[in-house]
């Protein structure tokens, strides 16, 4: 793999490979540190544009229930994409599994074969390579969604995170990996898969989810649960999660709980 002094992130580069064939001009920022990438696009969002922000390193990233993003400088991928709906903001609720949907094909172009934890990680031999943080808020008369997307690129140590992690470095020594091009394939395919939510919702993608459910048929344990343990199944049209509780099936709304594999 490349040395990361040689794989800078280069604003022109980027640009290049961003996709120009749309109805909407790209507004590109590129920071060494910035506090978070989605809440800098919360602020700047430009409803009449695609708005793509990307860090070398971020002081406050967040991932889902406010915890801490671990954003080392220069080794992985912080970027956030935001676009406006005439969508209820609602029905973006399933949005971050599409998003992991982009996420996977990006890196299977690249050989590289992850699997999605329900509702916002993605994983690559069953450890966490990346994470998606969507949040949807009205500006004025317009509705904007903010994609946030982090990416273990070249980290290789991290004692502050609790969970089984990887990165692409870890996993595959030899491989060379251009964080420019991920960038910009990232932001592309968000935009394509979105087009088909737009016409279909998430019921175009429930089939495609399911064949990458990473909970599937694991036994999970329900944070916010009365009854706390239960067997994870398939992803609904609507973009809940089954589960088996006891003799029950229960749908589960990426709002209501946080899932761990027991």
């Amino acid at each position: 793999m490349k040395e990361v002094k040689q794989n800078k992130l280069k604003e022109e580069k980027i640009f290049k490979l961003l996709k120009k064939n749309c109805d909407l001009e790209w507004n590109l920022s590129i920071y060494e540190e910035l506090e978070s990438t989605n809440d800098y696009l919360i602020e700047i969002s430009n409803p009449n544009e695609y708005c793509l922000c990307v860090a070398e390193s971020q002081t406050k990233g967040r991932g889902r229930n406010l915890k801490r993003w671990q954003s080392p400088k220069y080794e992985n991928i912080y970027m956030s994409l935001s676009f406006s709906t005439k969508d209820e903001l609602k029905n973006f609720s399933s949005f971050s599994l599409v998003t992991s949907l982009a996420f996977h094909n990006v890196l299977l172009r690249q050989n590289i074969f992850t699997e999605i934890k329900w509702p916002n990680d993605i994983y690559l031999n069953k450890k966490k390579i990346g994470g998606i943080l969507i949040e949807a808020f009205a500006k004025g008369r317009e509705n904007l969604i903010v994609v946030g997307i982090g990416l273990n690129v070249f980290m290789e140590n991290n004692k502050e995170i609790e969970r089984d992690w990887t990165s692409l470095k870890l996993e595959f020594e030899n491989i060379e990996i251009d964080r420019n091009e991920i960038i910009s394939e990232i932001a592309n395919e968000v935009l394509i898969l979105k087009s088909n939510f737009d016409n279909k919702g998430f019921d175009a993608f429930v089939k495609d989810f399911n064949k990458l459910n990473f909970l599937k048929d694991k036994k999970v344990f329900l944070s916010n649960s009365v009854k706390k343990e239960g067997t994870a199944l398939d992803i609904n049209s609507d973009g809940s999660l089954n589960v088996r509780i006891g003799n029950q099936t229960k749908k589960i709304s990426s709002g209501e709980v946080s899932i761990n594999i027991n």
